[in-house]
């Protein structure tokens, strides 16, 4: 295929984190690179780990630093820069950099703005909560006014969206998970030794950001009834962000502090979740969690609250167990049951993997995506 005939996507995003959207675009990108009829570009607003995990990919990425430039120069610069382009599509996925692109897209005449919605609002109280009612009216209009198409990553968040009814097409795509991906052939024994875990101790863990929203006071609450019934359970919690001190403070108020270990961010969390004997997700809102998909992959026994797009990836009793959000006692029980149990947590963990295997593959995400692209450009 000729460079002409190809079509020029654009995605942009803000990229000050790496978190699961960050590594959900890495992975769409990793698996659109590779087709013949598109053209992929990427506009981020700060430069770090995504951006250099898709300069990997071969793919030209801009930088236009939000820090410096503000959102006046901002907006200049990608009217300036769509201006200068063929492009015919401008992919956007979250609230700063839609309110953004979508506008200039649409001065600059590019014809179809698509836009990913990772998640539901994460809930706020106070202030907050009106400022981000505030955020969301003006991307409401913005939806309305310059957006063609919505991509939500579950059905609740399609529903959502559908229901808004300010964009002609809204479609669910849920993440995919890479499993081309040589799998990594972590030893086992060998990480737990060097957590300090031996045989005959459970390793429950979880891992992501450190923020209010991922209900880890909760699950930290669970730990002192699970020590009641079993001495041998350790909990490790893979991450950082802003709350990690006050959980290390709330786990030593609990008299839980040697069971519970704090490990930071870590590069190995494919190793360190093989190393888990149960994954638990604790979370007040979610989308498709990644880091779900992965323990899944991994053939892990997950726990995980029914929030969000969670009871679309786990049906309770078969790929795990789903618990309300902030239930404690039950968090506990569904963790003790599978103690107890190691052939139905072996069970679960086999289920889950099938479930991924099938449902959950990063090319199958991006085939649905491409084909998102197709009919936009046909359409006309």
């Amino acid at each position: 295929m000729t460079q002409t005939n190809r079509v020029s996507i654009c995605h942009v995003a803000v990229g000050d984190l790496w978190a699961g959207a960050e590594v959900q675009l890495k992975v769409l990108l990793s698996k659109l690179v590779l087709r013949p009829d598109l053209n992929l570009s990427v506009i981020l607003f700060n430069g770090g780990r995504l951006s250099e995990e898709i300069e990997r990919l071969g793919i030209p990425v801009s930088v236009f630093p939000e820090d410096e430039w503000g959102s006046g120069k901002m907006l200049f610069e990608l009217v300036r820069k769509f201006q200068r382009s063929d492009m015919k599509i401008i992919h956007t996925h979250k609230y700063k950099d839609t309110i953004l692109a979508a506008p200039a897209a649409k001065l600059c005449g590019i014809p179809y703005v698509v836009r990913t919605v990772h998640g539901l609002r994460e809930p706020f109280e106070g202030l907050e909560a009106f400022k981000m009612s505030l955020y969301e009216s003006i991307e409401r209009t913005v939806h309305r006014l310059c957006v063609n198409s919505i991509i939500g990553v579950s059905s609740q968040i399609e529903r959502r969206y559908m229901a808004e009814g300010a964009v002609p097409r809204v479609v669910c795509i849920r993440n995919g998970i890479d499993l081309e991906k040589k799998p990594i052939q972590a030893d086992r024994w060998l990480t737990r030794k060097e957590l300090g875990v031996d045989a005959e101790t459970c390793l429950i863990g979880t891992i992501g950001r450190l923020t209010p929203v991922k209900g880890l006071s909760y699950l930290l609450q669970a730990v002192p009834i699970l020590l009641r019934q079993r001495a041998n359970v350790r909990l490790l919690i893979v991450g950082d962000g802003v709350i990690r001190k006050d959980l290390e403070a709330q786990a030593r108020d609990l008299g839980i502090g040697e069971n519970v270990v704090f490990l930071g961010h870590r590069e190995d969390t494919l190793e360190l979740m093989q190393a888990l004997d149960i994954f638990v997700l604790p979370s007040l809102s979610e989308g498709i969690p990644m880091a779900l998909l992965e323990a899944m992959a991994a053939s892990r026994a997950v726990v995980a609250s029914r929030v969000g797009g969670i009871p679309e990836i786990v049906d309770d009793g078969v790929e795990g167990i789903l618990v309300e959000p902030m239930d404690v006692t039950r968090l506990a029980e569904s963790c003790l049951r599978l103690i107890d149990s190691p052939e139905t947590a072996m069970k679960m963990g086999e289920q889950a993997r099938k479930k991924v295997v099938q449902e959950f593959s990063a090319t199958a995400m991006a085939d649905r995506v491409a084909g998102l692209y197709k009919e936009l450009v046909t359409s006309r």
